[in-house]
């Protein structure tokens, strides 16, 4: 088997290029796909011909040579767009996760006004219920803590949480069925 040195001069490498810049596009936009990056590889595996001209040595034909550095660009590119998609996706979901969060909190601090605002129209002794039963405290305790009896407790607890679900379905309608939902959720522990 003949081993030549690739390139001996500037007119071999105009050669190669004159030669097999078609053929070898042609191929790399077949397995690829894509037009501009087939020139773009064909043109990058030239250039690194080049660089190398004095150190690259074919055992065998030049063609099979030219191929080989073609498979080996594109596997090259199939890795290195992998990868990119592989950032980008998890860049997405981490977009997502700090959108998410930030629209939560967002919420939230919607939700906190809110309350705060329809809280502050309640009467005293209900602000004083709401405020011992999100502190986990019992009817019973609500009842010795505020000197009431316990169905006192219970008759303004009632009528507490009708008074923050009619507020509530009265400032946002759109939401009447939700809102009832969370109410109960939130208001009965």
């Amino acid at each position: 088997m003949k081993s030549t040195l690739l390139i001996n001069d500037i007119s071999d490498f105009e050669m190669l290029v004159n030669t097999h810049t078609d053929k070898l596009t042609q191929t790399a936009f077949l397995k690829i796909g894509n037009l501009q990056d087939a020139e773009d590889i064909v043109q990058d595996l030239f250039i690194n011909l080049w660089i190398k001209r004095d150190s690259i040595v074919v055992h065998g034909s030049v063609n099979n040579y030219l191929y080989v550095s073609l498979r080996n660009k594109i596997m090259n590119y199939f890795a290195k767009a992998k990868l990119h998609q592989d950032v980008k996706n998890r860049l997405a979901v981490n977009l997502e996760i700090v959108d998410l969060s930030l629209l939560n909190l967002l919420i939230e601090k919607d939700l906190n006004i809110l309350f705060s605002d329809i809280l502050s129209e309640l009467p005293e002794h209900m602000q004083k219920i709401f405020k011992l039963r999100n502190e986990d405290f019992t009817l019973k305790e609500i009842a010795v803590a505020l000197g009431l009896a316990e169905q006192t407790v219970k008759g303004y607890s009632a009528e507490m949480h009708r008074r923050i679900k009619a507020m509530l379905i009265a400032r946002h309608p759109e939401f009447a069925r939700s809102l009832t939902l969370m109410i109960s959720v939130l208001l009965i522990k």
